[in-house]
């Protein structure tokens, strides 16, 4: 029998925050690894690092300050690896003998360092054994992902074939997790939009949808196996042909007479939010719905893509508010930052939000690889191509570019606050 540790790495970040973050796709793996006869152990460096969980269950995560990357000297800002502390991290793996095969996934491509030490200590633990780095880092910056990790593979894309999102019954394998009392579900993959942005297209060129019953029976699983009553969707276009999707999941939940509490920290598109679907949010428990806009600038709306305008988000709170949310129940994403929007803009952004009855949700930019957005910024050689990832970070890259950012950030983010309150 193989023998297969996965591994979740450590986050190396400014600040960092769990929204019911879980290694879904490294959990897949292992199911499937697990499907094929192996013996599958988890050693996950967020585990048990939550802090003073809020209101819906999310939290703050244990860090603990550390020096900052030779290139990041000149940031004036404390940055954290977040996770468990080392010597808990060199105990874990000590508890294994032999391992055949080791899974690291890996999460914001400026997270790296986390998974490079991770690689590091795994291989003077375990020389013999093939280091596999795949995740979203390793997707994205594949070619800094092989030069610098030390990884025996680095994988691009998706490990699974697609079958595996669709298949009735085959589910990631969170019984390896401590903490399951919020899990992430997904009922669609992909997106149908091609903002310039957004690395959606990346990881998928198509929409996808399972079948909604599926999803139905896999939330019951949970419950009945782990008592999970809260759930995080992580679809970047769950409201999309919500008459086949979203409305008919929601319709089984009612059905059902179980009561479950649901979270969309990933934007719905308000464009698709009708009264039908706003009434079965409500009816279902939705809690603190996040919608995207980015900008009330219309020009800026098509420049990106078009997936949104102005009535479309006016229209979704409409129907939201008459469905019996509160401002408090109601964030929308501004994007702060991109060269595109000025940031006086950003100001009339927020005014409009709120005169709207929902609160403002700062969304501080940076470019990804392979984005319209970074190719744009490359071309006009404002960055490299082979720019460090570690300056992809949102924290900071805004103010590598505009050197008045960070006072204009701190002014735009108290107003934001304040006004959110009122």
């Amino acid at each position: 029998m193989k023998k297969i540790l996965l591994v979740n790495p450590w986050i190396y970040d400014f600040s960092a925050y769990d929204f019911g973050i879980k290694p879904v796709g490294l959990l897949r793996i292992g199911e499937f690894l697990r499907r094929k006869g192996a013996k599958v152990d988890l050693v996950d460096c967020l585990e048990g690092c939550s802090r003073r969980k809020d209101e819906y269950g999310f939290s703050k995560i244990r860090k603990e300050r550390i020096e900052e990357p030779e290139i990041l000297k000149n940031i004036e800002r404390p940055y954290f690896r977040y996770g468990i502390p080392i010597p808990e991290f060199l105990e874990k793996i000590s508890a294994f003998s032999e391992i055949d095969e080791i899974y690291v996934t890996s999460g914001m491509t400026y997270w790296y360092p986390g998974a490079h030490l991770a690689i590091k200590i795994l291989k003077e633990r375990f020389d013999k054994t093939p280091v596999i780095l795949g995740g979203i880092y390793a997707t994205i910056c594949h070619k800094h992902g092989r030069l610098t990790s030390d990884a025996d593979v680095v994988w691009k894309g998706n490990y699974l074939d697609e079958e595996y999102f669709y298949r009735n019954g085959f589910y990631p394998a969170y019984d390896l997790l401590s903490d399951k009392e919020t899990l992430p579900i997904q009922l669609t993959a992909g997106c149908p939009f091609r903002c310039t942005y957004c690395a959606s297209r990346i990881f998928g060129a198509r929409f996808e949808m399972k079948d909604p019953v599926n999803l139905f029976e896999e939330v019951m699983h949970y419950n009945r196996a782990f008592g999970t009553k809260s759930f995080v969707f992580y679809d970047d276009a769950l409201a999309y042909k919500s008459s086949e999707g979203i409305k008919r999941f929601l319709r089984l939940v009612i059905a059902s007479g179980m009561q479950f509490t649901f979270h969309t920290p990933n934007g719905l598109h308000a464009r698709f939010i009708d009264e039908e679907l706003a009434e079965l949010f409500k009816k279902t428990n939705f809690k603190d719905l996040r919608i995207s806009l980015e900008t009330s600038d219309e020009g800026v709306q098509q420049f990106t893509g078009g997936k949104v305008s102005n009535n479309d988000l006016k229209l979704a709170l409409r129907n939201l508010k008459e469905a019996g949310f509160a401002k408090k129940d109601l964030g929308v994403y501004i994007l702060m930052g991109a060269s595109y929007i000025d940031m006086e803009k950003t100001m009339d952004d927020i005014l409009f939000i709120n005169s709207l009855g929902a609160k403002a949700v700062i969304a501080s930019y940076s470019p990804i690889p392979g984005t319209l957005d970074y190719k744009v910024l490359v071309k006009n050689k404002i960055i490299k191509e082979n720019i460090d990832p570690l300056w992809h970070n949102k924290t900071i890259f805004s103010e590598f570019l505009i050197p008045s950012y960070v006072r204009k950030a701190r002014e735009i983010r108290r107003f934001t606050s304040n006004l959110n309150k009122t």
